[in-house]
């Protein structure tokens, strides 16, 4: 019951900016566990860890107790107790399963974490981070944004969604401590369980491969049912991005799964069919209908119901008001009258009980369903069919992009995940982010090209120039951390692109300049500030400017390499660039 509810609780609200939104390929993600402000956290590896912060501290699979003392945070494992501003758990077979970390999750109970973890004393409270392959996050991502029982194409569909969606807010996030929640404010993350077969088989056969539109990684938005047609981006958010338009998604309307709410209206109103009407929808056709004749008057048939007024512009069904016209019989003073009128009843004002899909089964609680309109139907009582309309509630969600209801109801039918994709983000193209090990050789003679970035740029090197000295069969570019095209001097948290394989495959691979901590493309105060803030555990640094910290490479950022900053940019001592 709670996976299946689970399902229903994918609504995030997120604002778009003036321009669509833009990724690089990051091959990790840092993800924020929801720990309900706690001051003890008790922690169990498996596998082979070490402590960063003091790697001769053994640390073995008992269970280690973290705890809150002061502004620092206490490790104690058996009778071993130390303490620091910081501690974290590296796994020594990273990209893999062997090694996990369990711990108690207040919003998703016990879970296991693959890679690393990250433990911090923030305002009184233990705050983890769990830093881990794309891949990996997306194990825990995808059976619970949908369910591993769905069909293996869906999956698939998600899988590519839920990566675009995650690197498009680890590129947005790429200054901050953390790039992910593990709530459904971004996407539902609760570790890795091996049993979720069908969804780690999914993410597998989809690895690496992201949406694109004009060579943009898209921000893949997705909702648990569009209630029958998709939803523009610009109306819910700021902006109209071109990949998100109004289309009829039938599907989603079949899946006897998407949530559905309807009020019934009789063609003829008998005692009987009047009981099979929610109350304060009769007695607001009554009223409206006693205003429009200015006298009392009996209900007799309804002649049609048609929905107007839509919230958005045509072709939108998200309709707010409906016009209801009825026959009606009275009296004006001894004259016996009998005629039509036509009433407008306001949508959202009115209840709806009549739950024809999952709301009733599951034992849901109402909620709020974003798409009104009005249709013809039947309604079955004890064997008796009464014809009659239909005010209807559908979309759980903010209907934009993929609908997972209609995905699996696609899958179901045949569908593949190219052609899912294809119809909820038109014009988009499907890629693939390859990785060092696979992508075209990339080589210089200045520069040291390794798995973890470029090095030996100096700051105030031209984009330009930094090509002509890069070697490689694929197509080369440079991108700003959004991923746009860069033209001018690059800078820490830049990537050099390869693009091959005809434009299908890519890889970006960024460039450190040591110093550039701040990611502007120079070294100065901007960058001491950054360090100290960092340091201070007031603004933690990620990805490649915490790269770009490790001033004098011994693979930890400290106050020696603060020193040498300041020192650097005293003109009392050089930095090198060749890490």
């Amino acid at each position: 019951m709670r996976k299946l509810l689970a399902l229903f609780c994918f609504i995030f609200v997120i604002f778009l900016g003036a321009h669509a939104k833009a990724a690089v390929f990051r091959p990790d993600v840092r993800v924020l566990l929801s720990l309900e402000k706690s001051k003890e956290l008790t922690v169990t590896p498996v596998g082979k860890f070490s402590l960063k912060e003091a790697p001769d501290f053994k640390v073995g699979n008992e269970p280690i107790k973290f705890s809150v003392v002061g502004g620092r945070i206490s490790l104690k494992a058996g009778e071993e107790q130390i303490s620091a501003p910081s501690f974290t758990l590296l796994s020594e077979n990273y990209n893999k399963t062997e090694d996990y970390i369990r711990l108690k999750n207040s919003e998703h109970g016990t879970c296991t974490y693959l890679g690393n973890m990250y433990f911090e004393a923030r305002q009184g409270a233990i705050l983890a981070i769990n830093t881990l392959p794309v891949e990996q996050y997306l194990y825990g991502v995808v059976p619970h944004e949908m369910s591993n029982s769905f069909p293996v194409e869906a999956l698939k569909a998600q899988a590519v969604c839920a990566r675009g969606f995650a690197l498009a807010r680890a590129t947005k996030n790429s200054s901050k401590a953390y790039d992910l929640l593990d709530t459904s404010k971004d996407q539902v993350y609760k570790g890795y369980a091996s049993k979720n077969t069908r969804a780690i088989d999914a993410v597998e056969q989809t690895r690496g491969q992201v949406l694109t539109y004009n060579g943009d990684i898209i921000e893949a938005f997705y909702s648990a049912s569009n209630g029958g047609q998709t939803e523009r981006s610009g109306n819910i958010w700021e902006n109209d991005l071109p990949y998100y338009s109004h289309a009829d998604d039938p599907f989603d309307l079949l899946n006897t799964s998407s949530l559905e709410e309807k009020t019934f209206i009789p063609e003829e109103y008998t005692e009987e069919t009047r009981a099979l009407m929610e109350p304060n929808v009769l007695f607001s056709l009554e009223q409206a209908a006693y205003k429009a004749a200015a006298s009392e008057v009996n209900l007799l048939k309804t002649v049609a119901v048609e929905p107007k007024t839509p919230l958005y512009d045509l072709p939108s069904r998200s309709y707010t008001e409906a016009d209801v016209t009825l026959l009606v019989s009275g009296l004006r003073g001894e004259q016996s009258l009998e005629g039509q009128i036509t009433v407008t009843l306001e949508l959202e004002k009115l209840q709806y009980g009549s739950f024809e899909n999952s709301l009733g089964k599951l034992g849901a609680k109402k909620t709020r369903l974003r798409l009104f309109g009005a249709e013809r139907g039947v309604r079955m009582y004890k064997g008796s069919r009464f014809c009659g309309w239909y005010l209807t509630q559908r979309r759980y969600g903010h209907g934009v992009g993929l609908s997972q209801r209609g995905a699996q109801e696609r899958a179901s039918r045949a569908q593949a995940y190219p052609e899912i994709l294809s119809f909820y983000y038109p014009d988009t193209t499907l890629v693939s982010a390859g990785s060092f090990e696979s992508a075209p050789k990339l080589s210089s003679e200045e520069y040291k090209v390794r798995k973890w970035g470029i090095s030996g740029v100096e700051a105030g090197t031209n984009a330009a120039e930094l090509l002509k000295k890069l070697v490689s069969k694929a197509d080369l570019s440079v991108v700003n951390s959004k991923g746009r095209q860069l033209q001018g001097d690059v800078c820490t948290g830049a990537y050099v692109r390869s693009t091959y394989n005809s434009g299908t495959e890519f890889f970006d691979l960024p460039i450190i300049i040591f110093g550039d901590v701040n990611c502007d493309g120079k070294i100065n105060k901007d960058d001491i500030a950054a360090l100290q803030s960092h340091l201070l555990k007031a603004a933690l640094l990620g990805g490649p400017s915490l790269k770009a910290a490790d001033l004098d490479h011994n693979g930890a950022e400290d106050m020696w390499d603060l020193h040498l900053l300041i020192k650097y940019i005293n003109n009392d001592a050089k930095i090198t660039q060749v890490g």
